[in-house]
């Protein structure tokens, strides 16, 4: 569907007036400059979109480019939004649980930029910041090993996989997000599996997070 200078594509059966609400909201996405861990201050949440609570994610450069452009892409192919949600469509189908992907929109053909439709999935924390008793963390790794197991299986490699990456719901389910990036086919379960301890480590180090979360996940890691 296309409203405007932007082309929707998503599998709701949006009406133009509800398409035209997710387009005004866009502006929006670029505009907050919230930090999180997870990366998630720039989020549009609307409710009564074909029926369902959708989230809007935009890709946003960081770093010194950030500082010039924040939100123009220069490249052809699939648009880093459309990348995603294929990802997560695949991971529908698996063991592995994300927000279930609505679509994406895009917009400029040099300059590109995209953003990622998701639903809302209710939650209070992270599990960086999720108070959790010893024996809920347990039991929220207990429901995390199968997910991990499922992503060496398929050789995914979520770059970028720590605690501020998995939203704890409030029954206590790890959901997984931001695959923005995340690399495909890699064969060497064990190579694999010793990225993702890393790239948590330092992530619980940078962030002074409990040692416990780092312990528990190598520990989880090393029986899949």
């Amino acid at each position: 569907m296309r409203i405007g200078p932007y082309t929707i594509t998503s599998p709701l059966p949006l009406t133009p007036a509800e398409a035209s609400i997710l387009t005004e909201a866009l502006p929006l996405t670029t505009m907050q400059s919230t930090a999180t861990l997870g990366g998630r201050g720039s989020l549009q949440f609307i409710d009564g979109i074909a029926g369902k609570h959708v989230a809007i994610k935009p890709y946003l450069r960081g770093g010194l480019m950030g500082k010039v452009n924040r939100v123009y892409y220069v490249g052809r192919g699939k648009s880093r939004a459309a990348q995603e949600y294929a990802l997560l469509k695949r991971l529908s189908e698996t063991a592995v649980t994300t927000p279930p992907p609505f679509g994406y929109i895009e917009s400029g053909l040099l300059l590109r930029r995209c953003w990622l439709l998701m639903e809302t999935v209710p939650h209070d924390h992270t599990l960086a910041s999720a108070p959790l008793t010893e024996s809920q963390q347990e039991a929220l790794f207990a429901r995390l090993a199968p997910q991990m197991k499922a992503l060496l299986d398929l050789g995914i490699h979520h770059v970028d996989l720590h605690p501020g990456n998995i939203i704890v719901t409030h029954e206590g389910l790890p959901v997984l997000i931001d695959f923005d990036k995340a690399r495909i086919g890699i064969e060497d379960k064990k190579a694999l599996s010793e990225l993702y301890v890393k790239r948590w480590a330092r992530a619980v180090i940078k962030h002074r997070l409990p040692e416990s979360l780092s312990k528990q996940f190598a520990s989880m890691m090393a029986k899949l």
